[in-house]
């Protein structure tokens, strides 16, 4: 299930037009939402936070929600450094309201996998800006853990491209790809492509 929690009118029917035929939508005009509501491990909130008056609301009503729901941002105007803070906050993605539908589905199946989804401009803000604390005191070293392949994939993951992609310049299957980044994330104990993207542009 997704949930949309706004207040916008017209929301629920944007939401059902564009993305009703592949995920199942309930709209909450509420912030009482939270509230003794038990999830599913394949739950997810879209969160509008264009209704709340300030950024401490957004956070004491976010800390509310059990820690098992992932959650996107949505807003009318993203910013990057707004964006960046909203990911080191804890929400999975950030998204603007007129964000691109195909591009919307790729955000929600990531998150649903319970990966951090973020367009090309937000992570390389990212890699720039914010100092996550990855416990790596040198990066060379951490890399060297990986085959020559596995370096190869990792800077390309570090430089944005996507699964496909990075088949496409490697001349290699997605599914040998994926098995790639398995790898590394194992290797490197490291659970998302922000974090390696980080590490490597250390």
């Amino acid at each position: 299930m997704i949930y949309v929690c706004s207040k916008l009118p017209l929301i629920e029917h944007y939401w059902e037009l564009e993305f009703g035929d592949k995920f199942e939508i309930k709209l909450i005009n509420n912030t009482d939402f939270y509230i003794n509501k038990d999830f599913n491990n394949d739950d997810l909130l879209i969160l509008d936070i264009d209704q709340f008056d300030s950024l401490d609301d957004i956070f004491t009503y976010f800390n509310k929600l059990t820690k098992t729901l992932n959650v996107i941002a949505i807003i009318d105007e993203p910013k990057l450094a707004h964006g960046a803070y909203m990911i080191k906050k804890g929400f999975k993605s950030y998204l603007g309201k007129k964000t691109n539908s195909i591009i919307v589905k790729q955000a929600i199946s990531s998150v649903l996998k319970n990966d951090v989804w973020l367009y090309p401009e937000l992570m390389n803000y990212i890699i720039k800006h914010i100092s996550l604390s990855l416990e790596h005191a040198n990066t060379q070293k951490v890399l060297s853990k990986l085959s020559l392949k596995e370096q190869e994939v990792a800077n390309l993951v570090a430089d944005g491209l996507s699964n496909k992609d990075i088949s496409l310049k490697l001349d290699i299957q997605i599914v040998t790809v994926k098995k790639h980044i398995g790898s590394i994330f194992s290797k490197l104990n490291i659970k998302d492509r922000v974090s390696l993207a980080i590490l490597v542009n250390k």
